[in-house]
């Protein structure tokens, strides 16, 4: 924390008029929700770091109601001792009922503010950022908008899903052919999890998919290394290769649990039909076998085959099923617009066009694993 707070007060002394230290709150994280009594306003949840050496708490948490993201932080600024500066925000947090109407507005906003990074954070929140924001702050010891921050960019390094940092979002927003992705935080006992991922139509959140999900979709657009992953395949194949002694009924509807690490994931989508919009993905997958729910030796080549088919069907299954949904959403993570769009003659393609045409978009994945560690594996 020391770190950060000086590599801000650095940054703030090139861009904000010279005050005294104590008179300033360093805004980190903000909410923001459609107003509760007004629904033409929006309501803003801020967490900022304050310098005011009487005050034994670092951290400050502020709301204000406005018609626009600056004017809801003045009115913040009215209640405070202190100035707010908007200078090192690192994640801002929409509410669910904000989201699905449309945040556009207020990512142009952070956009037009040359105080703001590029690389702030974007979430969305499974209620109101409000309660994700006050009530996270309430259970942790430490900054709830670093806790966060903190613990979407893991998920990002790890390549579990797409990067939603401002630029990547806006890019991807208004790019005919493609939609952004970002997390969604929960409370579960009042503490923040990722939940899973939510879906946008252009800048509206229109659905939410798994973590697992978040994954196949990251990997759609970019090569992945070391994703830590949990998967499931039938346990029927592999009966006769795990230990009688596991302690569960043999049972056809049985899974068989599977932690691996995906060292190098890879894919490669062609149009091959054009007319008929039809897809042809080849998905390479390089796994470490890590851990299975049942003991399982892996020794025999045999029993390694068997793995790497069944992980590469159930893989071929999520995409199918995956498709379908995204679909039936109307938004297209995977860049599936994109690729027609740069096969037409002349790459004209509206946003309106490819609405109507996605539903019928057929894609064929062909998904290939290869196992790399593996032996008596528990």
């Amino acid at each position: 924390m020391t770190s950060f707070m000086l590599t801000s007060l650095l940054l703030l002394g090139a861009c904000l008029p010279a005050k005294p230290l104590e008179d300033l709150a360093i805004i980190n994280t903000r909410g923001v929700d459609i107003a509760e009594d007004s629904s033409d306003q929006i309501e803003t949840t801020i967490i900022a770091y304050q310098f005011d050496a009487e005050s034994q708490e670092i951290t400050t948490t502020l709301s204000g109601l406005g018609h626009t993201i600056k004017g809801a932080r003045e009115d913040a600024n009215a209640e405070a001792g202190f100035s707010l500066s908007p200078g090192q925000i690192r994640l801002e947090l929409y509410g669910k009922e904000v989201a699905q109407k449309g945040i556009l507005q207020y990512l142009s906003s952070a956009v037009r503010d040359a105080r703001v990074s590029e690389t702030m954070l974007i979430a969305i929140a499974n209620t109101s950022a409000k309660e994700i924001l006050t009530k996270g702050q309430d259970e942790l010891s430490l900054n709830i908008g670093q806790y966060l921050h903190n613990l979407i960019e893991k998920e990002i390094e790890e390549d579990s899903f797409p990067d939603i940092y401002l630029h990547e979002f806006t890019h991807l927003e208004a790019d005919i052919g493609y939609d952004p992705v970002a997390p969604i935080i929960d409370l579960v006992e009042n503490k923040p999890k990722i939940s899973g991922i939510a879906l946008f139509k252009g800048d509206k959140y229109v659905d939410e998919v798994s973590l697992l999900e978040g994954y196949l979709v990251n990997l759609m657009q970019k090569t992945t290394r070391s994703t830590p992953l949990e998967i499931s395949v039938p346990i029927k194949p592999f009966l006769p290769y795990i230990d009688k002694n596991r302690g569960k009924a043999d049972n056809d509807d049985d899974d068989l649990y599977i932690n691996v690490n995906i060292e190098k994931g890879k894919s490669k989508t062609k149009l091959k039909d054009f007319k008929n919009l039809h897809f042809d993905t080849t998905i390479n997958l390089k796994l470490n076998l890590l851990e299975t729910s049942d003991l399982l030796s892996v020794e025999n080549e045999h029993v390694a085959d068997l793995l790497e088919k069944e992980i590469a069907n159930e893989f071929t299954k999520q995409y199918t099923n995956l498709l379908a949904k995204l679909q039936e959403a109307g938004t297209d993570p995977f860049g599936l617009g994109a690729i027609y769009r740069a096969k037409k003659m002349d790459s004209s393609l509206t946003d309106e066009e490819w609405r109507e045409k996605f539903p019928d978009a057929i894609v064929d994945f062909h998904v290939n694993v290869k196992l790399t560690n593996y032996g008596g594996i528990q």
